[in-house]
């Protein structure tokens, strides 16, 4: 029993300094109405990305450039997470609305 309760105490202690061992690290970018906050982000290779659409008009987020393959979301107005991409390259990569190019810009660097 007491080895449990040391466990459990342990388990506890982990989950409050950020998480338990091998838990990946995870960002989130804004996608609002003409905007990307932050417009810069250095994030840990591993990282898991979320882009969470927080206005109300249609936006369309894409790399424009950066290592590996494509990298897009739909094309939609839908609130919520819409692209989720685990970061697994280190460089810098940048995004932009197709949509709204000159407003909305990210440019995530992966270290």
């Amino acid at each position: 029993m007491r080895a449990i309760a040391i466990a459990a105490i342990a388990l506890a202690a982990l989950a409050s300094l950020g998480g338990l061992a091998g838990a990946a690290p995870e960002a989130t970018v804004k996608v609002g109405d003409n905007f990307l906050r932050p417009g810069q982000k250095t994030v840990s290779k591993g990282t898991k990305v979320r882009f969470e659409w927080v206005g109300g008009v249609r936006h369309h987020i894409v790399k424009s450039r950066g290592p590996g393959g494509p990298i897009a979301s739909p094309a939609t107005a839908k609130r919520g997470v819409n692209l989720v991409k685990r970061f697994g390259k280190r460089g810098t990569y940048r995004f932009l609305c197709t949509i709204h190019p000159a407003e909305m810009r990210l440019k995530l660097v992966v270290k």
